[in-house]
Parts: C-alpha cells; structure tokens; sequence
C-alpha cells in the first residue's frame, strides 16, 4: 500500500502510461452540488457539511483523461451526472453510465421537492479488450450510505461504504492488481484493496483526511507505507524517475 500526500493531478503527471491496472475513485462534485448539500446531524439544518473545494466540469474532463492515460483497464469515478455528457463529447472511451441507487437516501429537508436517490457513475476503458468480473449484470449498484452510522461510523462528508467499493473492486479488478484512487478522502478504497487482495495507490491533499485514510488502512493490513517514489520508480515517468 502506497500513500500519498499532495495534490493528485500533479502526481498524476508524473504517472507512466498503464503504470496501474485500475482507478477507482470519488472526485469532489460541482459547486452547485456541493454548495447544496445538507445534513441534519449535528450541523444546523441549511449548513453544508462539506467543506473542500468543488470541481469544475473542464477540470472532471481533464482528470478522466490521466485516469485513462495512466489505467491500463477500467476506470471507475463517480461524477456529477451533468458531466458525464462532456467526457463523452471530449472523445474519452466513456464505456457506460452508471448508477450507484441509495437503498436510505438523504430527505429532502425542505420539502419542497424530490430527495436525490442516485449518485452516476462514470466508466471508462482505453482501446483495447475489455473484462470485468460482473458478467452481464448492469451498471446499477444498490447500497446504503454512511449517513446515521449505517455500515460504521462516518470518516468522511461523501464517504462511500467500503461495501460499495468493495464491490466495484472486485468486477473492475483482479486479485493482485493495482488500484489507484488520486482522491482518496478517508481510504475507503484502500480498505476494499486490502479486504480484497489488491495493491493500492492513494493521494489526498486534505492532511486530516489523509490521516484518517492511513489509520483506516493501517488497522485493516495492519501496516502502512507512506508513498516513497525512489522505491517505486517504474511507475514514473522517465523526467521524474
């Protein structure tokens, strides 16, 4: 398990093509999104809970394009629905849209309209053939969230259940593959890498998330290894190995 702290589309750079086998990851939302959230434990009903920066469209579409460059397989990210569209019109391999459907979505608090119940989930895969372990089965994964303490505490404001994870890492990887997640918040891919018999890559800016994505880690393999490139130079690039 490798871990690290920093900006990770700047590590992405410094990625050689195909140096992992698959990403899995959760990049922040839009602004609106993230602007909108609410939450009615602890926080004051109006107050949203998250607090890192959102993601533009432009710079979604820009960072799907190194997942695929550095992915020698699939690439799994959950996504704003809206920008699901332009990765497909900026001619990314967008192979399906998926739907992550909340068996205990969050209310709709003012009761004003409809509750969200599905999050999208955006799937790609560069040239070449393609396996996964899901057989015919769809694009639809249907699972609780963290939120009231469902499935453990929560560690994150968008944590997803290692459950969840766990899943897509099993059909979109292989026992000894490595899986990178560039926005790693609280580890829970991490955590599915280990519980699953994967190799794990992960980068976090937040310093209290990385902290709590190496705790989660570390009690889950029971060590861990801060990210060292000198002893992983054949992942990188020749202008940084």
């Amino acid at each position: 398990m490798q871990l690290y702290q920093g900006d990770c589309l700047e590590f992405l750079r410094t990625l050689k093509p195909g140096s992992v086998d698959a990403v899995v990851t959760d990049p922040p939302y839009g602004k609106v999104t993230h602007a909108g959230a609410r939450t009615n434990q602890k926080l004051s009903i109006g107050v949203t809970p998250i607090t890192f920066a959102s993601m533009s469209c432009e710079d979604f579409v820009s960072a799907c394009a190194e997942f695929v460059r550095v992915a020698r397989r699939w690439v799994v990210t959950f996504c704003e629905w809206q920008y699901a569209a332009k990765v497909e019109e900026a001619g990314l391999p967008l192979i399906r849209l998926g739907v992550w459907t909340k068996t205990n979505p969050m209310p709709q608090l003012t009761g004003d309209r409809p509750g969200t119940g599905w999050e999208a989930v955006c799937i790609l895969h560069r040239t070449g053939k393609k396996k996964w372990n899901g057989g015919g089965s769809p694009a639809v994964w249907n699972h609780g969230t963290t939120r009231y303490g469902y499935f453990g505490p929560s560690n994150h404001p968008t944590e997803k259940p290692v459950q969840l994870i766990r899943q897509m890492v099993e059909q979109f990887s292989d026992p000894g593959d490595t899986v990178f997640d560039p926005f790693m918040g609280s580890g829970t891919t991490g955590v599915a890498c280990v519980q699953t018999g994967r190799n794990f890559i992960g980068c976090e800016i937040d310093p209290k998330y990385f902290a709590i994505a190496k705790r989660r880690i570390d009690e889950a393999q029971g060590v861990g290894t801060l990210f060292d490139p000198a002893k992983n130079p054949s992942l990188f690039s020749e202008e940084t190995s």
